[in-house]
């Protein structure tokens, strides 16, 4: 078999496996050439002195006295290198590219490891001046800190009750806490007034090394020993690079003053080329085909997929799923979406198998799909958002009003408790370390709040249903940060006060069942499935909630709901007032609360929905572009 009929067949077989349909190419006027080339290269050895900090620890080298010797002592070194005198970086330079200059002629640069030499020099610690210490930040340097219990003024204020003359008396007392003196002794420096200089490490000098690198830089030149050669031969050897061309022959070392003055070292060489070119005729429009070096490596395949790829991927988002899934799962369309969205590069587009016209064709009309998908996810969660605001919002209202109700007292001093509005001042009083949080060192506070801080970017970040921006992450950590630390601590101190009041089930119940009992009428119209049927369980709902009413006014005088039955209603319409002033004290909170819930349960309801119909087409590259991989 000829190599005509040899890549014929290969590009048949191929098309078909990665398109899904035959592809019609047919091969002619093969052209098979072997050029002669000289290639002439070098490297040019560069010389460059590093510096490192150490802070207060002394590393292993050379002591040099002061940091300014130790650097200028290393320089000295890297010129003697790259003069010539010390022939150390020629040297390494042979030992570790001498064998790759003989058999593999790399193109690529080499480094050359650093220097044995390492230069020490050491400065005075501009922070401590030397001495090793500095002044304690927590007492100023005084050894001593005002007494927090009385506040420095050594005494402090106690009551006590005098039984005999039945009064409460008022009177000062020394402090216990410091004995009167109105200090404590400072924690942080034991009283001392300084601390170990945190720069140095107590040593009083800063310690620096300064090390020299060697570094081999490759240049080429080459050109045609024979005139007989394919145009784009220079650019495939551009592109490809040395390790393509076989039959090296004259390898010889030359003189540094030749064609690439400059380079430390320079070899010349001859090598032979195979290329081999074809005209490629698809569906009666010719193209090129160039193929070059040991194993016949692609340089341009000219789009010969290009008619059987968009076969298929022209199909796609014109309103058809099932072609939507075919062309998805399509070797050559899978591949060219996906090296677009990871961007990667693959040989389809790099060899040219497929043009740069048909790939932005298929990443438009993948793109066409993305949208289509992204628009059906959220269709119709504008009205979902209005009926679930106001389902959340009479869920939340209900709710509070059955605890009004059945606590009275505690809903009467829900005025007098630290609302929502009120967390900026408490967060500026925690953070100015107004107070300490459960009795701790008010420094402390910062403690707390980037540890919450940090808990919450990571919680929003592995918890959340989708892959969302980072400065969306950071807006909900934020968010979490200033309410959770309120909503924690609300719940805490009123269920603790929640338990110190009694009950009121009976006012609860009559006046509770006003607001609970309309849920007949929405379970009435939502059980049935018949547009007919919703309208007998509208009325079916209407008549059980009034039968409940009329029911509890027709047991009252047995059980006592409402004193006084003949002002039943007045008497229920002031329980519902004393609730609603409730609520009123809290409107911000249950507002928050009902905001929260409608946006966060419905968008995910809608993405959820919208995940189910994107994994349809069974694409995880799909799932990645609509942000639903996670």
């Amino acid at each position: 078999m000829s190599k005509l009929e040899q890549f014929q067949s290969f590009i048949r077989s191929n098309g078909k496996d990665l398109t899904g349909v035959d592809v019609p190419v047919i091969l002619s006027n093969e052209q098979a050439k072997l050029p002669q080339l000289k290639f002439t290269f070098g490297w040019t050895i560069e010389v460059g002195v590093s510096a490192h900090e150490h802070d207060g620890y002394c590393p292993s080298g050379i002591k040099s006295g002061s940091a300014s010797n130790a650097r200028d002592l290393a320089h000295d070194k890297a010129k003697e290198y790259v003069s010539g005198q010390n022939s150390l970086f020629n040297d390494r330079f042979l030992t570790i590219l001498g064998p790759d200059i003989a058999e593999n002629f790399l193109i690529r640069n080499r480094g050359l490891k650093s220097a044995p030499e390492t230069y020490v020099g050491s400065k005075v610690c501009y922070r401590c001046h030397g001495s090793g210490s500095q002044s304690c930040s927590s007492c100023y340097g005084s050894g001593s800190n005002s007494c927090s219990g009385c506040h420095g003024s050594g005494r402090v204020s106690v009551s006590r009750h005098d039984s005999y003359n039945n009064r409460t008396v008022y009177t000062t007392e020394s402090c216990s806490s410091c004995w009167g003196s109105g200090k404590k002794t400072c924690y942080t420096c034991n009283g001392s007034g300084s601390v170990t200089c945190g720069t140095c490490s107590g040593g009083g000098y800063l310690y620096h090394s300064y090390t020299i690198d060697g570094e081999a830089k490759r240049s080429t030149n080459w050109a045609y020993n024979s005139s007989d050669y394919h145009k784009w031969t220079s650019e495939f050897v551009k592109n490809s690079g040395l390790n393509l061309v076989y039959n090296l022959t004259e390898i010889t070392e030359v003189d540094v003053e030749g064609t690439l003055d400059g380079c430390t070292f320079m070899y010349a060489f001859t090598a032979k080329l195979p290329t081999l070119q074809f005209t490629a005729t698809i569906d009666k429009v010719d193209t090129k085909m160039c193929f070059a070096g040991k194993k016949n490596t692609t340089h341009n395949a000219g789009g010969v997929y290009d008619p059987a790829v968009w076969s298929v991927a022209q199909k796609m988002a014109g309103g058809s799923q099932s072609a939507d899934k075919v062309a998805l799962a399509t070797p050559a369309v899978k591949n060219i979406i996906e090296a677009n969205t990871t961007h990667t590069q693959i040989a389809l587009l790099d060899e040219n198998w497929v043009s740069t016209d048909i790939k932005d064709a298929v990443l438009s009309n993948y793109q066409n799909l993305v949208t289509q998908l992204k628009k059906q996810s959220v269709k119709g969660i504008t009205p979902n958002m209005f009926a679930g605001l106001i389902k959340y919002t009479y869920l939340f209202f209900t709710l509070g009003m059955l605890i009004a109700l059945l606590f009275p007292k505690f809903a009467v001093d829900s005025g007098y408790r630290m609302s929502v509005t009120q967390i900026p001042e408490w967060m500026m009083a925690l953070l100015t370390m107004q107070f300490g949080l459960f009795g701790l060192p008010a420094v402390a506070n910062y403690a707390f709040v980037l540890g919450l801080l940090w808990l919450s970017y990571q919680g929003v970040k592995k918890l959340y249903w989708k892959n969302i921006s980072n400065a969306k992450i950071w807006v909900l950590a934020i968010s979490i940060t200033l309410l959770l630390p309120h909503m924690a601590l609300t719940l805490y101190y009123n269920t603790v006060e929640l338990l110190g009041h009694s009950p009121a089930m009976a006012s609860t119940l009559v006046s509770g069942s006003l607001l609970v009992g309309l849920y007949l009428l929405v379970i009435g119209v939502k059980w049935p499935q018949k547009w007919y049927s919703k309208i007998f369980g509208l009325i079916a709902g209407v008549s059980f909630y009034c039968a409940l009413q009329y029911g509890l006014f027709l047991i009252n005088p047995t059980y006592g709901f409402i004193e006084n039955n003949a002002n039943y209603s007045g008497d229920v319409a002031a329980l519902l007032s004393s609730g609603l002033r409730f609520m009123g004290n809290n409107l911000i909170e249950w507002a928050l609360l009902s905001v929260g819930f409608t946006y966060f349960l419905t968008r995910r309801k809608f993405w959820l929905k919208a995940k189910t119909m994107v994994a349809d087409y069974e694409s995880p590259v799909l799932l990645k572009s609509m942000n639903m991989d996670k």
